[in-house]
């Protein structure tokens, strides 16, 4: 009866520390994050005092108040905790909890303990310093500890309290920490809590120092409330059990609370979410009937410094994990597999009984130890009630024989989540992405979930013997494998593949075996590399030879080169204020940084010139700052490189680029004929450049368009013809198409990111005679042509709905001779995006787990393609096809000589007709949000006449038009005063040539 009852009953209400707690129906409101001290030569000294209260009879709480009073009668010395509650009894449950923290810290904490050998009777009764139910005052509970530590003070006078860090309250009565059948949720019993600094400077405000002892000359600043037993008595249909459960693991678990563990459990709810398988969980707290947890997991043991795990982050290895108690110094007992900057997989081999003998419990009973093997698990002794072991449990031979099972344990971990929820104590609040998470093998992520069954009975998941990983594992889900195709999967909590896959598990045993791999049949990790925090834009690029293969980085003005393994081989400081430019320039690479010298008044002109390993940098200037990167060309008469500049005293610098550290720098300067200062520069040939400056666009030819805000940015490129048109965005959020005359052909709002890396980019998207403007608006990957018509299947949405940011790229990695879009959300999710289809690429997203702080960049190694992104800590780069591909948009600024231009589209995939019927439509169709877009195509410049009908044939709107020739078009109808209801449109182009052409389309309108 007692084994049913607890398996239905116990709900967890209030475990662990104030500073992590929910009390019934209410989460505390005091959290403290982070770990405690360290304390001096790895030791916790630990002062308890015995404490009653004003003897009571009341309804709402177990006993009167005197330690003794919550049985009715006498049941002995075989039961849990009997009685007297003493200064034995309590030692007793120190005792185990110095050894428990020994042997799961391997001895890296040494526990000592005193308990002061008189009692201490309060002045009031329970419920006096007892908070209401579901109430956030406790300052009852700060009063109770004050009154304790003052009459304790005075008892023991010359009592030296200075000489113990955490100060325990052993009290009379049960704990107001689990709720039993009939439970009303009025219970005024004392809740166990951990009062640490914070909690009292809540209750007595900021200037609080702590509760006086010692004569004054020393003060308390925590103390720790547990029950002198769990233990209690139920009546039920007349006749009183004695439910017994007791107080070991709310010890073990409070004072890691003090030492600065989270609790792990749903904080919300109460509910367990880590199951058996750590400490801080009611299933482990109270599993066994209290008597003894299991070992803190393997993050536990790392948060509280007691474990280094072995990380692996690429290639594929085979690894063995040998269970804690059966490793050597040389084993790996915890491997560490990145996923991402914020989240990671630690892997753990954990064993019931390693040493094959049973479990050995050592108890402690009216002056006299005894030790009880079980062989396994049985009646009396089991994960729901221990009642057939009698008196205190000071040790446990194995305390993971409170596992519900052996095998590997994989867990996923967050440190996102875990630093954003640590403080309110909501770590795994949200059952949905838990910072601290076991993947269970089973395929059933269902520990924490509660199900109703067909008796009406509501049962929660706990976690079993086959959420574990061995070969043998009988579940229908498992496959012996832990990848992104597997239940549970191994994909980030972003939703990001995390390249990972763990399989091959071997069968249960001391030592496991496993194998580790990371990447798929597209993608592989080639590095990530730590690097000193910064929030400062950092450009990245490529040096453009296998031979001096290096990724540069600039980082907050300074440069530092990192080889294909990740590790940095050069840095200067001040190399430029902006992304520099990359050139294989002979047999050497040159990377040109402008910096500019406010001392000096000067930009230096640093050329990094890197030969066979050895680098030289050349440094020369000039006068004034330059307002740009450095866009190099080469000239085609005589072959050479060369860079152009502009600077703010409205000139442009031009110089030649070195091919060795001798060579003299040939500097030319062109004053620009007008008051604008030039802020970029696109090179279209030897005879025709576009500039952009503080208001205009302009060309070589004295062309000039002036605009209503400043200019952010421009690309240039050529139409299927071979006409040359700009893309300009102004910061009003205006996308303008200007063609060499000068003249605006087409505009329209758009909404960029407010970053300084938000960017345009243009490339021959989907291959239908069309480049494409890509760029981020309104947090959607955008893709519009000449006329900012949409292409087909854009925009992209990120399905998280969190949102794109930065410049997107354009490069065929797949080799399929169509470009994918790259595009970087503000999580640090990557995108591939297939440039025709619009759906993403297989293996995509992929994660850094942080915000990108640069524009990623493309590039080729080896003969296959790269991608690299920097972050505030990190460069990843990944390899992302097996073969080479092509380059429409590969990095910021379009290329590494920075000249966002790109070439003509393919004319062989270009629509010959003059107006395909085939491609007039509307969408979206139906229209519901008031719009909708009449789409059409045309061979050339055209004029666009659409008539609107209802089905009765009466006149409804009419829309005219210009369309540009050579690409979809698009006119917008305006739905505002349109009924509901069917409409004919008829749609008529006459072309610059005299064609004339029309046809009829049906739009439906649905408001």
């Amino acid at each position: 009866m007692r084994k049913a009852l607890f398996s239905i009953a116990i709900v967890i209400c209030c475990l662990g520390s104030l500073s992590a707690q929910k009390f019934i129906g209410k989460i505390n409101p005091y959290p403290t994050a982070g770990k405690n001290k360290v304390y001096s030569a790895d030791s916790l000294r630990i002062l308890a005092v015995m404490v009653d209260f004003k003897e009571a009879k009341d309804g709402a709480i177990v006993g009167t108040g005197k330690f003794g009073s919550i049985y009715s009668k006498d049941y002995g010395k075989k039961i849990l905790d009997p009685l007297p509650f003493d200064k034995a009894y309590f030692s007793a449950h120190l005792e185990f909890t110095k050894n428990y923290f020994e042997k799961v810290s391997g001895n890296r904490l040494k526990i000592g303990y005193t308990v002061l050998p008189n009692v201490v009777s309060l002045s009031k009764t329970i419920r006096s310093y007892s908070p209401a139910p579901k109430s956030a005052d406790f300052s009852g509970l700060g009063e109770m500890s004050k009154e304790v530590w003052a009459k304790a003070d005075s008892a023991n006078p010359g009592f030296d309290f200075n000489n113990y860090d955490l100060f325990v309250i052993f009290h009379a009565g049960v704990g107001r920490d689990v709720s039993l059948p009939g439970s009303l949720g009025t219970e005024r019993d004392i809740p166990s809590v951990y009062l640490g600094d914070k909690a009292l400077k809540k209750i007595y405000g900021s200037s609080f120092t702590g509760f006086p002892v010692s004569g004054g000359s020393f003060n308390i600043t925590n103390s720790l409330l547990l029950p002198c037993t769990e233990s209690r008595e139920i009546t039920s249909y007349g006749t009183t059990y004695l439910f017994q459960i007791t107080i070991n693991g709310l010890i073990v678990s409070s004072i890691a609370s003090h030492l600065g563990l989270p609790d792990l459990f749903n904080t919300t709810t109460g509910i367990t979410a880590i199951g058996r398988f750590g400490l801080m969980d009611g299933q482990s707290i109270f599993g066994y009937a209290g008597i003894f947890p299991p070992e803190p997991s393997a993050w536990e043991k790392m948060y509280l410094g007691w474990a280094t795990p072995v990380t692996v982050d690429n290639g594929s290895k085979s690894i063995s994990l040998a269970a804690e108690l059966a490793a050597s110094a040389s084993d790996t007992t915890i491997l560490k597999v990145p996923i991402n900057s914020n989240e990671y997989f630690l892997v753990e081999n954990r064993n019931r009984d390693v040493n094959k003998d049973g479990a050995k419990i050592t108890c402690y009973v009216d002056g006299n130890y005894t030790t009880k093997v079980y062989p396994k698990d049985t009646t009396g002794f089991n994960s729901s009630s221990a009642d057939s072991i009698a008196g205190i449990v000071t040790n446990v031979d194995e305390y993971d024989w409170a596992l519900p099972g052996n095998g590997i344990v994989i867990w996923h971990i967050d440190d996102g989540i875990i630093n954003s929820t640590i403080a309110d104590d909501k770590i795994n609040a949200d059952d949905s992405k838990r910072g601290v998470d076991v993947e269970e093998a089973d395929g059933i992520q269902d520990i924490g979930q509660q199900y109703t069954n067909v008796f009406g009975d509501v049962i929660t998941g706990e976690g079993t013997e086959y959420d574990f990983w061995y070969s043998s594992n009988k579940s229908s889900m498992y496959k012996n494998r832990f990848d992104k195709t597997s239940r549970p999967n191994s994909n980030s909590n972003t939703g990001a593949y995390s390249l990972v896959s763990i399989s091959n598990f071997s069968d249960i045993a001391n030592k496991m075996s496993l194998k580790v791999a990371f990447g798929d049949s597209l993608i592989s990790p080639v590095f990530t590399t730590a690097y000193a925090k910064s929030t400062a834009q950092k450009n990245i690029s490529y040096t453009a030879d296998d031979k001096n293969p290096y990724i540069i980085v600039l980082d907050d003005k300074n440069l530092t080169l990192y080889s294909m393994t990740g590790a940095p081989v050069y840095t200067r400081s001040n190399f430029s204020d902006y992304k520099p430019s990359v050139v294989k320039n002979a047999d050497n690479v040159v990377v040109t940084g402008l910096f500019y010298d406010k001392t000096s008044d000067k930009t230096n002109v640093n050329n990094l010139i890197i030969s066979n390993g050895t680098y030289t940098l050349k440094r020369d200037d000039f006068l004034s700052a330059a307002a740009n990167s450095p866009l190099v060309y080469q000239n085609s008469t005589d072959k050479k490189y060369y860079a152009t500049v502009p600077v703010l005293n409205g000139s442009i610098i031009t110089f030649s680029i070195p091919q060795s550290s001798t060579d003299v720098l040939d500097f030319s300067v062109n004053v620009w004929a007008s008051p604008d200062i030039i802020h970029k520069i696109v090179r279209v040939s030897d005879n025709e450049e576009i500039f952009l400056t503080q208001n205009s666009w302009k060309n070589k030819a004295d062309k000039k368009y002036t605009f209503n805000a400043q200019p952010k940015d421009l690309a240039v490129f050529n139409n299927v013809n071979g006409n040359v048109k700009s893309a300009v965005v102004t910061s009003d959020g205006l996308l303008s198409i200007i063609n060499s005359s000068g003249s605006v052909e087409s505009s329209v709002k758009v909404t960029l990111p407010d970053t300084v890396n938000s960017k345009i980019a243009v490339a021959d998207l989907q291959k239908d005679g069309e480049n494409y403007i890509l760029f981020i608006g309104d947090k959607k990957l955008q893709a519009v042509n000449p006329s900012l018509a949409s292409a087909v299947n854009y925009p992209f949405t990120d399905p998280a709905g969190t949102g794109f940011t930065g410049t997107p790229l354009a490069v065929d990695f797949a080799n399929d001779k169509k470009p994918e879009a790259i595009a970087v959300t503000s999580d640090g999710r990557i995108f591939a995006i297939d440039g025709a289809t619009g759906k993403t690429v297989n293996g995509f997203p992929i994660s850094t787990g942080d915000s990108l702080l640069s524009v990623p960049v493309v590039f080729t190694y080896n003969n296959a393609p790269m991608l690299a992104v920097a972050t505030s800590s990190k460069l990843y780069c990944w390899s992302i096809g097996s073969v080479s591909g092509t380059g429409y948009w590969t990095e910021e600024n379009g290329n590494a000589f920075n000249n966002s231009l790109t070439g003509n589209p393919e004319k062989n995939n270009s629509v010959s007709s003059f107006f395909p019927k085939n491609k007039v439509y509307n969408y979206p169709n139906p229209a519901y949000n008031g719009v909708t877009s009449i789409r059409y195509y045309v061979g050339e410049d055209s004029k666009i006449n659409i008539k609107i009908f209802d089905l009765a044939g009466d006149y409804v709107a009419e829309l005219n038009n210009t369309a540009m020739g050579g690409m979809d078009n698009e006119t917008v109808w305006n739905l505002k005063n349109i009924q509901s209801g069917i409409y004919l449109a008829r749609i008529e182009a006459k072309g610059i040539s005299g064609k004339t052409e029309n046809t009829i389309i049906k739009i439906a309108v649905v408001k």
